[in-house]
């Protein structure tokens, strides 16, 4: 069996040969490969060297890449500053007047910006080792790209005080999110992630997300997979105990657990119905801790999740500068659990 295996067989609710590791993680692998920020997001070549170097030297068994939280603003032509040293920055909101929106349904999204460069690395690495490992494809969620097409805290605020308006803007952003995802088949990723940090019971109310996201999530999942995507996804970050049925009821094959939810009461809310994939701490163990605690920590974990359908992780993105040293001991003990 190997890695891709490995993976689809927890997908499928199937037990493997040992619990699959997959990180949530980027620009460390960068700085750990000695490429800056600014070249790791614009040049789908060094991307994708990045995540196949990494597969191969730490032994995940599978990678995901992203283009980070700006990519469909850019893509529909928002003002965006660039820097050697540090990823993409966002300096417009095309929507600070909502009364745009007709004119960007007219762009096609997925030709704009660096987009195509992403589906590019994604293809280069599904080629270079995707008949053994397996890739995700990360893309953004219909309140992310709200988010950065609004502003923050003014969806929040339209959520809260002119709840219709918000929802033209959010059902637009859904359907941004079925175009770039339609689009990113062609890479021939294994799967497709929506990341929906804003989410997060952190930010918005569990009624909130009932009332705005569990129907355009809902739609989005139903969709991407009548499109030909086999597995798709979601990551919400912090404590989503409160809404774990409503992620799970939008049909994903795929959620992630962040560390502010213990495992066993994840796996104990799951049940078994989808695949779950979490939860170490990527700041205070990766970042900051050493390879002692990495190591009994991740063995925890695996005694924890043992035979149940679950992918090591961490909860949520590894920051850059993370040490080589730590994320090895989180693929050795994930191997030593195994026996």
């Amino acid at each position: 069996m190997n890695s891709r295996d490995r993976i689809q067989h927890i997908l499928a609710g199937q037990p493997g040969d040992c619990i699959p590791v997959l990180p949530i993680v980027h620009t460390a692998l960068a700085h750990i490969e000695g490429v800056p920020p600014g070249r790791y997001f614009t040049d789908s070549e060094i991307m994708a060297q990045v995540a196949v170097r990494s597969a191969q030297r730490f032994g995940f068994d599978g990678v995901q890449l992203t283009l980070g939280v700006i990519a469909e603003p850019e893509a529909l032509g928002a003002v965006v500053a660039f820097s050697p040293d540090s990823a993409p920055v966002l300096k417009e909101r095309l929507l600070a007047d909502p009364g745009r929106m007709d004119a960007l349904r007219k762009i096609n999204i997925a030709s704009g910006g660096r987009l195509p460069m992403f589906q590019q690395a994604v293809s280069r690495v599904v080629k270079g080792i995707g008949d053994h490992t397996f890739v995700i494809s990360t893309l953004r969620g219909p309140l992310n790209i709200a988010a950065q097409l609004r502003g923050v805290e003014q969806i929040l605020v339209d959520m809260i005080e002119n709840p219709e308006a918000a929802m033209k803007i959010l059902e637009f952003t859904t359907d941004l999110a079925v175009q770039v995802a339609h689009a990113s088949l062609a890479s021939g990723a294994h799967a497709v992630m929506f990341g929906e940090a804003t989410c997060s019971p952190n930010f918005i109310s569990p009624r909130m997300y009932r009332e705005f996201m569990h129907p355009l999530h809902s739609r989005l999942i139903r969709q991407v997979k009548a499109m030909g995507w086999k597995t798709a996804g979601l990551h919400v970050c912090g404590d989503i105990r409160s809404i774990f049925e409503d992620l799970v009821s939008t049909g994903v094959d795929l959620l992630d657990v962040d560390y502010q939810v213990d495992a066993t009461e994840a796996l104990a809310l799951n049940q078994g119905r989808v695949a779950l994939r979490g939860n170490l701490d990527p700041s205070s163990l990766f970042f900051l801790g050493d390879e002692k605690q990495v190591h009994d920590q991740t063995l925890e974990l695996c005694r924890q999740v043992h035979s149940s359908p679950w992918i090591l992780s961490s909860g949520c993105d590894i920051p850059a500068g993370t040490p080589a040293k730590n994320l090895a001991a989180f693929v050795k003990a994930a191997h030593q659990s195994a026996g």
